[in-house]
């Protein structure tokens, strides 16, 4: 925990605040590591879960490549990318897009709460920070009406909150930043949207500091079947192929014709590009033969040491039950 300081107060006054504590409810259970916990028996725990970017914190010196330094677009904008809101409720994943798709995390109401701020969250600078940026960019998306009616139907904000409050609550939040200078917000949030395609690349070079499982699955794995993998990371092989099979089919219609038939600088040629093609082809076939046989050690050995983990974690547990 960094050091508290004194000086934190929500960022919003308590009159525009649009949820009191007594209508704040905290999911049931959390996933911390492999287990399932309570958040009413460890909130700090959880609000550090769901609140700090920790997975970005690790290469905000490496954000730009990801993204620019301005706000996130509109949420009607997102609309006019014809990009699809996936709810997710990791606060690495928040603001993350890719193709079509944008993962948003729905706003957490006890961030809404003013006196949640104050029992639990103002005494820790770093959670102050994450909350603060997180809170922040929902001002970016929510604006217009239009916004305010995509975040309802999305499920981005709660029903009962009208524009009008949400407006209120948003303006009030703003004008709290401009004068908030001495806890600014976190790393992170001096970015809107982030690439996935970039952010898996950062972690796949070692942005995050090299590890076999950045390397495999990078900053947020997909489907891990291995027929989805090698469509993703060898697609352009096939276009290869294309261009091979027409270049050989034209180097073929050439040999055919008296010009070239006995020409020798064109048949040394043509020789090279078949050879090159065949030579593509075998390490092609040996390279995904070998990232698939790779691929299949690694999971099969990471599933194995969690298994003993888990083993290791429940054997201590009831040593301790029985003691």
């Amino acid at each position: 925990m960094e050091k508290l300081n004194p000086c934190l107060v929500p960022p919003f006054s308590k009159a525009n605040a649009p949820r009191s504590s007594t209508h704040i409810l905290l999911p049931h259970a959390f996933r911390r590591d492999s287990e399932l916990s309570s958040p009413r028996k460890n909130v700090r725990a959880f609000l550090e879960g769901d609140l700090k970017p920790i997975r970005l914190n690790k290469i905000n010196q490496h954000l730009w490549l990801a993204g620019l330094p301005r706000p996130a677009r509109f949420l009607h904008r997102q609309h006019l990318l014809a990009r699809t809101i996936i709810l997710t409720e990791s606060p690495d994943e928040h603001l993350v897009w890719h193709d079509t798709v944008i993962w948003i995390k729905p706003i957490p109401e006890y961030l809404l709460s003013f006196e949640f701020w104050e029992r639990e969250i103002c005494d820790d600078e770093a959670l102050y920070r994450s909350a603060y940026g997180l809170l922040l960019s929902y001002t970016w998306l929510i604006s217009y009406k239009s916004d305010h009616r995509i975040a309802i139907d999305a499920g981005l904000l709660p029903a009962d909150i009208d524009f009008a409050a949400w407006n209120a609550f948003a303006i009030d939040l703003n004008m709290q930043n401009q004068f908030t200078i001495s806890c600014p917000i976190n790393e992170r949030y001096e970015y809107g949207e982030l690439r996935l395609s970039r952010l898996n690349h950062l972690y796949r070079l070692g942005a995050a500091g090299f590890s076999l499982w950045n390397l495999v699955s990078g900053f947020t794995s997909k489907s891990t079947r291995f027929p989805d993998f090698f469509r993703r990371n060898f697609g352009w092989v096939l276009a290869v192929f294309v261009y091979f099979t027409v270049l050989l089919s034209a180097v073929q219609v050439a040999l055919a014709t008296e010009k070239f038939a006995n020409d020798g600088d064109f048949q040394s040629f043509s020789c090279g590009i078949a050879v090159l093609s065949l030579a593509f082809i075998l390490a092609t076939v040996v390279i995904i033969l070998l990232v698939w046989s790779f691929l299949f050690w690694f999971h099969l050995i990471s599933t194995i040491r969690y298994l003993k983990k888990i083993k290791a974690q429940k054997t201590v547990i009831i040593g301790h039950k029985a003691v």
